[in-house]
């Protein structure tokens, strides 16, 4: 059976989202094209302009997919049914490993003087800083009153260690930092559950 125009539009559309993240990866902000895009996911120029015609909204939609497909990754993770606030935040930091972090950093460093592209950021990331609030909420309903700014506080971390190993990679500095960050939150977490 032959698949409807609204499915030739979704694929499409899914196959340039996707097609966005590679190049992003792999040739940066400044080396990804409308036009790259349109030859990696194997569709016309024309068509890449009907979904997205200019170059912004389709690297921050590009984002938004991969950060929802991600978040959908972190759900279906099989945590204890109590996780320890260690458990939560090795699953966090997953996210500051891959593609994610990779793709987010190219458009983060790109729209501090490309105004378009910030005007078109700066709502998606809260979007996504309101989706990971939520998932971390799912997968750690009990971490007591203070969970959201203690996730805030590990994300700035995470994302600041992550950074510096894009830069300059040490994997035992990665793991003392990390190491020290979840114990400092779990302390914090704790003690706020106990006082609640």
């Amino acid at each position: 059976m032959p698949r409807t125009q609204e499915e030739r539009s979704s694929a499409t559309r899914a196959a340039l989202l996707d097609a966005t993240i590679d190049c992003l990866i792999e040739f940066g902000y400044a080396g990804t094209s409308t036009t790259k895009v349109a030859e990696r996911a194997g569709v016309t120029r024309g068509a890449q302009m009907h979904h997205f015609g200019q170059k912004a909204p389709l690297v921050v939609a590009a984002l938004l997919r991969l950060a929802e497909r991600r978040r959908k990754e972190l759900l279906a993770h099989k945590l204890p049914e109590d996780p320890t606030p260690h458990q939560a935040l090795d699953l966090m930091w997953s996210t500051f490993s891959g593609p994610l972090f990779t793709a987010a950093l190219e458009l983060w460093i790109a729209a501090r003087t490309d105004p378009e592209l910030a005007e078109h950021l700066l709502p998606a990331e809260r979007e996504i800083g309101r989706g990971a609030r939520a998932t971390a909420r799912q997968l750690c309903p009990d971490a007591g009153p203070d969970v959201d700014r203690a996730l805030e506080l590990a994300g700035n971390a995470m994302r600041g260690i992550a950074l510096q190993q894009v830069l300059n990679p040490s994997a035992s500095r990665r793991e003392r930092q990390l190491d020290f960050l979840k114990q400092t939150i779990s302390t914090h977490l704790t003690r706020e559950r106990q006082a609640a």
